[in-house]
C-alpha cells in the first residue's frame, strides 16, 4: 500500500490551475467563479493541473482507498464585505491530526498538529493568502464537506460545501 508521504510526493508538483466546460485549463482565478467545472480524480492526473477543491477530491480518494481517517475541509471567511475560502484535507494518524496541504503553494507538505483545534488556530492565525488583507480570526469557520461530484460548478460546489457540518474542536 502507498504511504501518505509517497502520495504527498505524487501530487505535489500538480500545478494549480482550473478546467472549464470546453477542457481548457487555465492557470489564473480570472472567471473561474463562472467557467470552473470540478474535475475527476483522473482528469487531475492526467493534466497535472487542479485549484485545491480538486486536490481535495483527489486526496479523498487516496484516503478512502487506504482506509485512513480524514476530513475535507471548507474554510471561509464569514464576512459579508468579502468573501475568501479553501479546502484542505486533514487525517488522524496514531492519535495525532495532520494537514495535507498539496494545493497552497507556500504551506504545501503534511503538517503534524496535536489537535484538529491546533490546525484549526494555525489557520485563523495565518488565512492573509485568502483573505488578502485584514481580517477578523473569529470570523473564520470550518465545515466537513461531502457529496461533490466531477461536473460541479463553483457555485454548486461551494452550495454543497455550505451543507456540510461544523468541525467538533
Amino acid at each position: 500500500m502507498k504511504s501518505v508521504q509517497d502520495f504527498f510526493h505524487e501530487v505535489r508538483n500538480i500545478g494549480y490551475g482550473w478546467h472549464d466546460k470546453d477542457g481548457k485549463i487555465h492557470e489564473s482565478l480570472k472567471g473561474s467563479k463562472e467557467g470552473m467545472i470540478l474535475q475527476d480524480s483522473e482528469t487531475i492526473l492526467e493534466d497535472n493541473h487542479a485549484v485545491c477543491w480538486e486536490m481535495c477530491e483527489l486526496q479523498r480518494d487516496f484516503f478512502k482507498q487506504s482506509n485512513i481517517e480524514y476530513k475535507n475541509i471548507f474554510v471561509y471567511l464569514n464576512d459579508l464585505n468579502h468573501f475568501a475560502c479553501h479546502t484542505f484535507s486533514i487525517f488522524k494518524h496514531q492519535d495525532r491530526w495532520f494537514w495535507f496541504e498539496a494545493s497552497w503553494l507556500t504551506k504545501k507538505g503534511i503538517h503534524e498538529f496535536d489537535s484538529i483545534k491546533e490546525i484549526f488556530d494555525y489557520f485563523r492565525n495565518n488565512f492573509e493568502d485568502f483573505a488578502r488583507g485584514e481580517y477578523d480570526k473569529d470570523k473564520i469557520e470550518f465545515l466537513e464537506y461531502d457529496n461533490v461530484t466531477p461536473g460541479m460548478t463553483t457555485e454548486e460546489f461551494v452550495n454543497q460545501c455550505f451543507k456540510g457540518k461544523k468541525v467538533e474542536e
